[in-house]
């Protein structure tokens, strides 16, 4: 009988400290400290309102020597019914998906999970694509929030030229209506107001040095599809500024349809050509869980890769 394995996406995305200028975000040992302060499960619970009872939870972690972290991330919601997780689970030190079939109905529930593998420059997960990297760089700063002080921890998404382009043929980029949070529930009215606002920030970006940015009105520059156009001279522009440019433009671009490079002779290149991604096929036990320990070496390869690359 053939092996079981699915296939897994890993996304690819930098680590930055915002306070400070330097080639490390220095993030690992801050967790270290925070994580040997908060070893019960209990203790890493961040409420995502205070008008419900869904919670993030780092239900589970490894750390492989002192070179990266590998963990999973939890959401669990008000128990309703199935994957129940009852109250004594939490004084534990960590959760893993087996317990949650065991044990009496409690006041949560398992919803879903993800894996990260982090260190202090890049971070691979595979959290859909569907969901922006906001919502783990959110708990992380959350989690920190004792240690780290004036320190911000921001992820952006890694970036490449598409295969068969230089930067001089790039001519233009265009995000349109369906690139942000572009989802079943969500109106046409909501992805306007969303792209207009991304429009925005992307305009105080691009003229942040500008005194008279308060003056202009947004209505009349940014229209439901934003345009870029490159009009740098070809050499104006480095490889790595593109790639900073790019991942700081798609962190919020949830659809790869959503974000098109146009090069001058015409050919378009969506976001699934831009972003650094990898497909990995990872083997499931017989109860069809994957085998997290193949998981996390493909995730520490992969963290390898993007080292060798600096």
């Amino acid at each position: 009988m053939a092996t079981q394995k699915a296939l897994i996406k890993l996304r690819a995305f930098n680590v930055t400290n915002k306070n400070i200028t330097m080639g490390e975000s220095d993030i690992l040992p801050l967790l270290k400290a925070t994580l040997e302060d908060k070893s019960k499960v209990q203790d890493r619970r961040m409420k995502l309102n205070e008008q419900d009872n869904d919670e993030d939870i780092l239900s589970y972690f490894d750390w492989q020597q002192s070179s990266y972290i590998f963990g999973m991330m939890m959401r669990i919601i008000p128990a309703e019914n199935g994957g129940v997780i009852s109250d004594e689970l939490f004084d534990r030190e960590t959760i893993k998906i087996s317990d949650i079939d065991t044990g009496n109905a409690g006041e949560r529930q398992y919803k879903d999970h993800y894996y990260f593998a982090l260190n202090n420059s890049y971070l691979i997960t595979n959290l859909s694509g569907s969901y922006s990297i906001d919502r783990l760089q959110t708990y992380i700063n959350w989690l920190l929030g004792d240690v780290r002080q004036e320190n911000y921890f921001e992820t952006t998404p890694i970036t490449k030229v598409p295969e068969g382009v230089k930067i001089e043929d790039i001519r233009k980029i265009e995000f349109g209506d369906s690139g942000v949070n572009a989802k079943t529930e969500t109106s046409t009215t909501e992805i306007r107001t969303k792209l207009k606002e991304l429009s925005g920030t992307l305009l105080e970006t691009l003229l942040k040095d500008s005194t008279s940015l308060g003056d202009i009105n947004r209505e009349e520059l940014v229209s439901a599809t934003l345009m870029l156009k490159i009009k740098a001279k070809p050499e104006a522009m480095a490889e790595d500024d593109y790639k900073r440019i790019m991942g700081a433009m798609t962190k919020q671009i949830t659809n790869d349809s959503g974000f098109t490079i146009v090069a001058k002779n015409g050919k378009k290149y969506n976001g699934a050509e831009i972003k650094v991604v990898k497909d990995e096929y990872v083997e499931k036990t017989k109860s069809g869980r994957i085998v997290e320990e193949q998981l996390k070496q493909k995730m520490e390869s992969f963290l390898r890769e993007l080292n060798n690359k600096q």
